[in-house]
């Protein structure tokens, strides 16, 4: 039960009361402490470290000088997730954006006392804002990770890029495809490099040879492009593993001005799971990226921190495959 309805409060109320601030009158404290003790709740040992002299804020930093960067899922979700879980714990999220020439300004804010920690959302663009937050007097958890100098020491949570192409992959090789190239992402990102090992390691699992491998930059026309490109060079693909869903869909289109029709004569295989692999034509089997859920435990780790805990390990969500019509 909702210790607030319980309580017959206000959410914010029972936050700063379970967050053991002094401002909420005594006889509301007394009944939602009373009855946390009958529902069995306890309080967030964070959250009373950050009422004690502290801002009881915390900055999430998203990329992107305006709040239409907020429509890209990997940005939005996860900002919205962990807002909502600082939220039920009595913790104000304060929302920073990061155009790439402001980032002195945003480090400025981050140490002088006005948040108590920051959640940065990472996109393979971001390794410079990276480089000034890696000595920031307050936590900082990234969601997502663009290059190998974020694994030294650094407090990350991303998803299991690696495992979730061998997935694709794998859904390929059970459909029976054997001529299986595939769209890459950008050489420098990490993640890229994750997802093209990953089909590379699967396809050797299964005695299979590699088909010919392109790049693209994630985008719909670069999956274009490269689809082009991947037809050029084996015209009698039977399979392709796009490293995102807005490279497939690109990659579709090509293959439909061409005669190639999914599934029928090739099978697709997305990664991210978003809204555009819903309604793809056909609709696409994808990678399931768990982007709340990171949002979520980027939060978690914040909390753990600010409540006095030491982490010092990056956090790797399982991937799953969604499959739908493409394969």
């Amino acid at each position: 039960m909702d210790l607030a309805r319980a309580a017959g409060v206000s959410r914010a109320t029972a936050a700063r009361v379970m967050a053991g601030t002094s401002t909420v009158r005594p006889d509301l404290a007394q009944r939602v402490l009373k009855t946390a003790e009958e529902l069995g709740y306890r309080t967030n040992p964070a959250a009373r470290a950050l009422r004690r002299g502290k801002a009881g804020a915390v900055a999430l930093v998203a990329p992107g000088g305006d709040m239409e960067g907020l429509a890209d899922p990997f940005i939005g979700t996860p900002i919205r997730s962990a807002s909502a879980r600082l939220l039920e714990h009595g913790i104000q999220p304060v929302l920073l954006l990061e155009d790439g020439n402001n980032t002195e300004v945003l480090v400025q804010h981050l140490s002088s006392g006005h948040v108590d920690a920051a959640i940065v959302i990472l996109e393979r663009e971001a390794l410079l804002m990276f480089r000034h937050l890696s000595d920031m007097p307050v936590p900082v958890v990234f969601v997502g990770h663009s290059s190998v100098e974020l694994d030294a020491g650094s407090v990350y949570v991303d998803c299991d890029n690696y495992g979730g192409a061998r997935l694709a992959t794998r859904a390929l090789l059970e459909a029976g495809r054997r001529r299986i190239g595939m769209i890459a992402g950008p050489s420098f990102y990490l993640p890229s490099a994750d997802r093209l090992q990953g089909f590379l390691d699967e396809l050797e699992a299964w005695g299979v040879k590699p088909g010919p491998v392109a790049t693209g930059d994630f985008g719909f026309a670069s999956g274009s492009a490269a689809m082009a490109q991947l037809l050029r060079r084996d015209p009698k693909l039977d399979g392709l593993f796009a490293a995102s869903d807005l490279m497939a869909v690109g990659a579709l289109r090509v293959l439909e001005a061409a005669g190639r029709r999914a599934p029928d004569d090739i099978s697709v295989v997305g990664f991210d799971d978003t809204v555009v692999a819903a309604t793809a034509n056909p609709p696409l089997t994808t990678v399931h990226q768990p982007i709340w859920e990171m949002g979520l435990r980027a939060a978690d780790l914040v909390l753990e921190m600010l409540g006095g805990g030491t982490v010092t390990e990056p956090v790797q969500l399982p991937t799953t495959l969604t499959v739908r019509e493409s394969v």
